[in-house]
């Protein structure tokens, strides 16, 4: 046993021995006389094709105001070196190795949309895999910051396109081309984002509109989640709204109208600050629900100056009567018969000398009514309304104008930013 057991480690360490000194006569032998400036082009075949695919991990930011989409992947390149080329039964059967980077011709391959400093994505410190037919493998994990134009018309019901640029610029079209591997976007490894859904991917490849190089583009189209907007953004702004119309049911000598609506206006402002601080500062197009705060914003003041109008109306003195137009809107808002008493018509009056005393007679009423309790057709009069009706009609007709509007531009706008679904 422990003779077999000598053998079999000693075979090991001569096959590892040998596998060390063939690998470094292979190292050797394809190094010797390689020139990585020179592209690995071959006569008659065209341009060199670097394939592309991207593996995306997670998102890790997507900031809307300073419009950066950051995330990390995998990204592989696959291209081919005929000068790296061997047979595996000449080297022990090694049919690949690795080397570094700084070892091997590499296309020239940058960010064009970036949103940092940090451009290239090939380092020196990378490994490359190559294997015996000269097919050269870089799978690297990289974290990309690239700059993404924002479209925020439907915030929050939005979708987002951003387009992951690479570019060569060294090489020409018929020298190097930058091609997508198998579908471009591979998602094996990708983790779901709270606040973001991937919904489609696009990858294509094309000539730089103002030269001859090629640049790749990785599009990643993007939908907003908008349940956490929805229940922290856009029923506050509905519940603001609301509220402000209660300031019609407050009783006017309570004396905390203004200070209501004045609080109410800021709220409003002050939140309408907050939610512009979250989107980008861009006018094309300006996002809807800036218009809705605005339009909210509006309502606010108009309230104001009708809560101001009502309260000196309400103060005008009863001396002063009520113009006959608005005693008509009034009886027609308030649909009364605006009459004081009905009094049934007297048919007999039966005086009764007897002990003095003095009765008025009905054909249905068999009670003694005083005199004075009785009204005459003659003195029956409309009811005048005083200015503190008119002042309480002016407050019910505020108040349902005023939550039609709010519930209006809410269901409008939610049914417009709809559309970016």
């Amino acid at each position: 046993m422990a003779c077999a057991l000598t053998v079999f480690f000693y075979s090991a360490n001569v096959r590892c021995q040998t596998i060390v000194a063939q690998t470094k006569h292979l190292l050797n032998d394809l190094f010797t006389d390689y020139n990585k400036i020179i592209p690995p082009r071959v006569d008659g075949d065209g341009a060199l094709e670097v394939q592309m695919e991207m593996f995306p991990r997670y998102i890790k930011e997507f900031d809307e105001v300073s419009e950066t989409f950051v995330y990390i992947a995998g990204l592989l390149m696959l291209w081919t070196d005929y000068r790296l080329a061997w047979d595996p039964a000449n080297y022990s059967g090694i049919e690949d190795i690795t080397v570094p980077v700084t070892q091997v011709w590499t296309p020239e391959i940058f960010l064009a949309s970036p949103a940092t400093k940090d451009m290239y994505i090939l380092q020196p410190w990378n490994q490359v895999r190559i294997d015996n037919n000269g097919h050269i493998l870089i799978v690297q994990g990289i974290m990309v910051q690239s700059s993404c134009s924002l479209n925020v018309k439907y915030y929050p019901f939005d979708t987002q396109s951003c387009d992951t640029l690479f570019m060569s610029l060294v090489y020409r079209f018929y020298e190097v081309t930058v091609i997508k591997r198998n579908n471009g976007i591979h998602f094996g490894l990708y983790t779901e984002n709270s606040l973001w859904d991937i919904v489609s991917t696009n990858v294509y490849s094309e000539l730089i509109p103002v030269g001859v190089e090629m640049q790749i583009h990785f599009i990643f189209n993007l939908k907003r989640k908008s349940q956490y907007v929805t229940v922290n953004v856009l029923l506050p702004i509905l519940c603001m709204g609301l509220l402000n119309t209660l300031v019609f049911l407050l009783v006017p000598e309570s004396g905390e109208r203004m200070g209501y609506c004045i609080t109410t206006l800021l709220a409003i402002a002050v939140y309408m600050t907050i939610i512009m601080d979250t989107l980008p500062q861009s006018s094309t197009p300006v996002p809807l629900i800036s218009y809705k705060l605005a339009i909210d914003l509006l309502n606010s003041a108009l309230i104001i100056l009708c809560v101001i109008l009502n309260l000196r109306i309400h103060g005008q003195s009863n001396d002063k009567p009520v113009p006959a137009c608005i005693q008509a809107i009034y009886r027609c808002l308030t649909c009364r018969k605006c009459k004081r008493n009905t009094v049934t018509d007297i048919s007999k009056t039966v005086y009764n000398i007897k002990d003095n005393n003095v009765f008025t007679v009905q054909e249905d009423v068999k009670s003694p009514i005083k005199p004075e309790k009785v009204i005459s057709a003659k003195d029956q009069e409309f009811h005048v309304p005083t200015w503190q009706d008119i002042s309480f009609m002016i407050d019910v007709i505020s108040f349902v104008f005023f939550v039609l509007v709010s519930i209006l531009s809410f269901v409008i706008f939610v049914a417009v930013a709809k559309q970016g679904d």
